[in-house]
């Protein structure tokens, strides 16, 4: 009887080949996951530090009211504690920024605070109001943090990147004087000193690296200092 050599496949080789492709698929998904991650933690990135720029630009923009059409200089108060009404709720706000400047309707009381978000997840820069009430009046004299305060609009919304997820503030102020010009426009005049507002904050690869905070100063040309 002739033996003939075994043609074919055997259930040895079948099982190598299905565990090679097994993880050649592993492979692959591991690979599509890791881009998508990255793809989407890019996105989110890229969308906190757009909201934050702009709203650092309207903060920029609004700030340099603070006094228009009044003499004196009581209206800027910085680093102050107030209750506000955040969607229809009391919340006590820290390090608030409260000015006042005259309009076309009479005097106009706003500010700036970074709050935190209803389910304390997130941060908002926040335009803040002040109204006159019964026993309070926006006015050229009130003293700024006896007003009625509520958030008017939200500014940007800011994603929260502390290592321990405790969601701290993003967005500081800090208070100086010097010979300046909005935006560093035109001839400064050394003799006058004018208030000038530092706004600090980081964007989100400042924040995952530690590293030193964007420093956006406004010169505040409607208060002498």
């Amino acid at each position: 009887m002739n033996k003939h050599a075994q043609a074919g496949v055997t259930l040895i080789s079948l099982l190598v080949g299905l565990v090679i492709a097994m993880i050649c698929i592993i492979a692959v998904l591991t690979t599509y996951r890791v881009v998508v991650k990255t793809g989407t933690e890019s996105r989110i990135a890229a969308n906190h530090d757009t909201q934050l720029q702009m709203g650092l630009t309207n903060a920029q923009m609004l700030l340099q009211n603070a006094g228009f059409g009044l003499d004196g200089t009581t209206h800027l108060v910085t680093s102050v504690n107030i209750t506000a009404q955040v969607n229809s709720t009391s919340q006590t706000i820290s390090n608030a920024v409260l000015w006042r400047f005259q309009g076309n309707n009479g005097v106009t009381c706003q500010g700036l605070a970074d709050i935190k978000n209803a389910d304390n997840t997130q941060r908002q820069l926040v335009l803040l109001s002040g109204t006159t009430t019964s026993s309070t009046l926006c006015d050229s004299t009130t003293n700024l943090t006896a007003l009625k305060w509520q958030v008017q609009s939200s500014l940007a919304n800011l994603r929260d990147y502390s290592s321990d997820q405790s969601n701290p503030a993003q967005i500081t102020w800090q208070k100086t004087t010097a010979a300046c010009t909005p935006y560093g426009a035109g001839k400064i005049d050394g003799s006058i000193q004018h208030t000038v507002i530092s706004i600090s904050s980081k964007t989100s690869t400042q924040q995952s690296a530690n590293l030193s905070p964007v420093e956006v100063s406004v010169c505040l040309v409607n208060i002498s200092a």
